[in-house]
């Protein structure tokens, strides 16, 4: 009966790690002025917004890898007609950037940077 207990104790802090999770936080720019701030918490969460002044566009960030940071990042905008453009960006070090107009294959709408904040 008490090894149970004992069991129990010694499993619980290798349990809490996995649930465990820092938000990642980036900021989204547009023109040097700060369009948005989003944090995300846990593999392959997700956010999805409409950039300050933007109220056609739409943005959805997506979570590939905490460490180096990797974001899947979507643009819908409905300025003439229905536009998605998808690209893949990579944040290696808390405050680096990102232009998105230097995605490969992708052609967005506007050229926002995205900046890993600390």
């Amino acid at each position: 009966m008490k090894s149970l207990p004992l069991l129990v104790a010694a499993l619980l802090p290798l349990a809490s790690p996995a649930f465990a999770a820092d938000p990642v936080k980036v900021d989204v720019y547009l023109a040097g002025e700060l369009k948005q701030s989003v944090s995300l918490v846990g593999p392959n969460s997700s956010t999805r917004f409409s950039p300050i002044g933007q109220p056609g566009t739409t943005i959805e960030l997506r979570l590939v890898a905490p460490e180096p940071l990797i974001l899947d990042m979507k643009e819908t905008t409905t300025e003439g007609g229905i536009a998605e453009t998808t690209g893949r960006i990579k944040l290696p070090t808390p405050g680096s950037s990102y232009a998105v107009s230097e995605a490969k294959d992708a052609k967005f709408h506007s050229p926002y940077v995205l900046v890993r904040r600390d």
